[in-house]
């Protein structure tokens, strides 16, 4: 196995699985590839106007070899001013939606192969994040031979970001009013929201938990990871079926064997050495997975379905407005119905 990637830094095992922080079996650390202020906060209690540091736990890509890939940024609100504030101020609650927009109206700094050095806002970091990839997975030579702008646009896309949540009874939150309800059950829910940043839709994933911040179930897991990779692997086939209708790529089928791949991955997950905790994660996830009755098969077609008919009320949007510069619904609407259909089967 390589020890590293080239622009990114170097490849790991996972080893905080058993502290809430669960992933898969190996990762790229991205930590040359973006640079982060080196103090971060945010006013995530209005009703106090108080600021709290956030910070980073990790920076990572995934990829599953052959058809889609992630980058996956961690960060958690200081442990010690969240029970600072619940002993002071009980009843206060925190903004989820304001802590999401925070975090994507933050400057970063992307280091590229080129000796480019482009700070941008988190939201706006889609297209350094695409050239950041291409220049690490291609040797010097080719690098020389083409234009990335070109190259990248028509083979490789990296969606806006979107921000994943999770609460517990340590932080109680604000009313959320424009939601779209994923999942309730089994002592947490998955909705989608807005962070309110221009020209986003739904970016902002919030999942609301009945347990504390160090006490992750394995069902929640599950949601955290089946909705990271199930909405990776829609966005990827997505830009897919939009270049093969232009002509750009040949007719494949790459979306169920992609999806098995991701399953078989999560139940393959390996527990951390000498702990029970996660080995006993590890048992419970694969446990689920195992007896959940969604078929691969039928979960893509549906993928595929929505992903198709959401592409052609896009090019119709001149009918129909309300779709008008709404270009990830249907990736939305596909990683939604996958997600909500997969852990609802589940035990």
């Amino acid at each position: 196995m390589r020890q590293c990637t080239r622009g990114f830094g170097a490849i790991h095992t996972r080893n905080k699985s058993g502290n809430n922080f669960i992933g898969e079996n190996y990762y790229a650390d991205c930590s040359s590839l973006v640079k982060y202020p080196s103090l971060i906060f945010v006013n995530a209690i209005p009703s106090l106007d108080r600021n709290i540091l956030i910070y980073p736990l990790y920076r990572r890509f995934f990829f599953d070899g052959q058809f889609a890939g992630r980058f996956e940024f961690g960060f958690r609100l200081n442990e010690a001013s969240i029970q600072e504030v619940r002993s002071m101020h009980p009843s206060a609650s925190y903004d989820l939606i304001g802590i999401a927009r925070q975090l994507l109206m933050n400057r970063i700094v992307v280091n590229l192969l080129d000796s480019r050095s482009p700070d941008a806002l988190f939201y706006q970091t889609s297209t350094l994040l695409r050239d950041g990839y291409i220049m690490s997975s291609t040797n010097q030579k080719s690098l020389a031979l083409h234009d990335i702008t070109s190259v990248g646009s028509t083979y490789v896309s990296v969606g806006a970001p979107f921000i994943f949540i999770r609460s517990g009874v340590d932080t109680p939150v604000t009313r959320i009013k424009r939601k779209r309800d994923l999942l309730q059950g089994d002592g947490f829910s998955l909705l989608q929201t807005r962070s309110g940043v221009r020209g986003h839709d739904f970016d902002t994933v919030v999942l609301e938990s009945t347990r504390d911040l160090m006490s992750e179930s394995p069902k929640e897991r599950l949601a955290r990871l089946f909705y990271s990779q199930i909405r990776a692997i829609t966005f990827a086939h997505s830009h897919y079926l939009t270049k093969m209708d232009e002509g750009e790529f040949p007719r494949s089928r790459h979306l169920a064997p992609a999806i098995g791949a991701m399953i078989e991955r999560i139940k393959g997950l390996v527990p951390v050495a000498d702990d029970s905790r996660d080995g006993e994660t590890c048992r419970e996830l694969r446990s689920i997975l195992d007896n959940t009755d969604v078929s691969v098969d039928q979960l893509s077609s549906e993928i595929e379905r929505r992903l198709k008919s959401g592409r052609l009320l896009r090019i119709l949007s001149w009918v129909l407005t309300y779709f008008d510069k709404k270009a990830d619904k249907a990736i939305e609407a596909a990683a939604s119905t996958a997600t909500k259909q997969f852990l609802a089967s589940s035990p």
